[in-house]
């Protein structure tokens, strides 16, 4: 008996349909504007997706839980302000560390096979903007709840928040940078820097004298968030200790408490590019500073989340990543927090576990197949800012800044608004339980 196989010649044409990258926006976008039915759809034509006002498949994404609104974030630069609408964009990011942290990593895995030349453009922009005559001092990310419809892509959910020499502060896109200014240009030096003695900071825990995979990576992300500062990193009994030094040389006179277990540097790729001079939400119609003329940029915020798509995208993802095996539970307890299941303050009570294991049953239900319910849930938690001093800043930063007792501070911090006490910051970890 014989068979005789047929041969399927392929198709030369490719087939005019979405991919990956198309979803993938799609999905992005259905997480930023939650609680209203979207009807997206392909352009054959263009290649791309688009939000249109009806269509065959709605996609609901419920919000979380309801929370006070962040309507604006206000930075105060040398040239004047710039006002971020908070209906607009979802977070805003000022730190060279954290935008490596958050945001290179985010396009890195949205923009897929584009993803080197994506991330090229976004390294021009933001490393190699022409100083001479521009300063790119923030990036805007364009995951905002307000948007209505129109074609989708990722180029279009980044600002930059420009200063241009003599001129006003503004937010541009990524495109209309690109054509207004040359990139790639020579990059600045950093300002002269005063040397001092090192200062101790509060650092990890490590047993019998070694550090694990974990506490290496607290320690890459510290240094990566003190930029242009040299760090002695002290062994003393079972913990390891940074020395932060004022300038990129190490001080004069190394520390004489435990003995060196590592030194190290980063230096800030763009060390012209000014800090802001302000950073102001305004939450509910009232303004709140996160941070002030004078403070030490190494001591306060970077950047600063405030909605469920911007806390999902970005923070979920970094501290799946650095925290190793304790990421779920990390991440489990943040999102309890946001999503307003913990009192932001709560971290050891004896309603935690219980309230811990419900969320985490409901959300075991979700993967289950159940649909999402709309939120039901009401949080105090209007956004989050990161700090980057990685999981800790010295005691008398963190009593200035938070009016508080306590020593340990995780650089990961909750922005409430009480409607008894007003404006309070919590750290996610490390406070007395409520």
């Amino acid at each position: 008996m014989s068979t005789r196989t047929e041969s399927i010649p392929l198709s030369t044409e490719l087939p005019n349909a979405p991919d990956y990258r198309d979803f993938r926006v799609t999905a992005e976008w259905a997480s930023a504007l939650r609680g209203r039915e979207l009807h997206f759809e392909y352009g054959e034509g263009s290649g791309r997706m688009a939000l249109v006002d009806a269509g065959l498949t709605p996609v609901l994404t419920p919000p979380n839980a309801t929370r006070p609104m962040l309507t604006a974030v206000t930075l105060t630069l040398e040239g004047g302000t710039v006002d971020v609408d908070g209906s607009t964009y979802s977070a805003l990011i000022w730190g060279e560390s954290a935008v490596e942290k958050f945001l290179f990593s985010y396009y890195a895995s949205a923009s897929a096979d584009d993803a080197s030349r994506f991330l090229g453009r976004l390294f021009n922009a933001w490393y190699g903007y022409p100083g001479r005559v521009v300063q790119v001092c923030a990036l805007a990310f364009r995951f905002g709840p307000a948007f209505s419809t129109g074609t989708l892509s990722l180029d279009a959910t980044v600002g930059l928040v420009c200063q241009p020499r003599g001129g006003t502060p503004t937010v541009m896109s990524l495109q209309e940078f690109e054509q207004t200014y040359p990139t790639g240009g020579p990059r600045g030096t950093s300002p002269a820097a005063v040397p001092g003695p090192a200062v101790r900071l509060q650092g990890w825990r490590v047993r019998g004298g070694a550090g694990d995979s974990i506490v290496m990576r607290e320690v890459a992300e510290f240094v990566s968030g003190v930029r242009g500062r040299y760090v002695w990193l002290m062994l003393e009994a079972d913990q390891l200790t940074p020395w932060l030094c004022p300038t990129e040389a190490p001080s004069p006179e190394p520390p004489t408490e435990g003995r060196v277990a590592f030194s190290g540097v980063s230096t800030p790729v763009r060390g012209d590019r000014p800090a802001p001079r302000a950073v102001t939400l305004t939450v509910n119609g009232s303004r709140r500073d996160v941070v002030k003329p004078g403070d030490d940029p190494t001591a306060v915020a970077d950047s600063v989340f405030w909605t469920d798509g911007a806390v999902e995208k970005l923070l979920l993802p970094y501290y799946a990543s650095v925290k190793g095996r304790l990421a779920p539970l990390f991440n489990l307890v943040m999102m309890a927090k946001w999503d307003g299941w913990l009192p932001p303050r709560c971290v050891r009570s004896a309603c935690a576990t219980d309230v811990l294991l419900t969320m985490l049953r409901r959300s075991l239900e979700r993967l289950d197949g159940a649909r999402a319910a709309q939120a039901d849930v009401q949080s105090t938690v209007y956004g989050v800012i990161h700090m980057p001093r990685s999981e800790y800043i010295s005691q008398n930063d963190y009593m200035a800044a938070a009016g508080s007792s306590a020593v340990l501070e995780h650089r990961t911090r909750l922005l409430t608004l009480d409607p008894e006490a007003g404006f309070v910051d919590h750290a996610l970890f490390g406070e007395p339980a409520a």
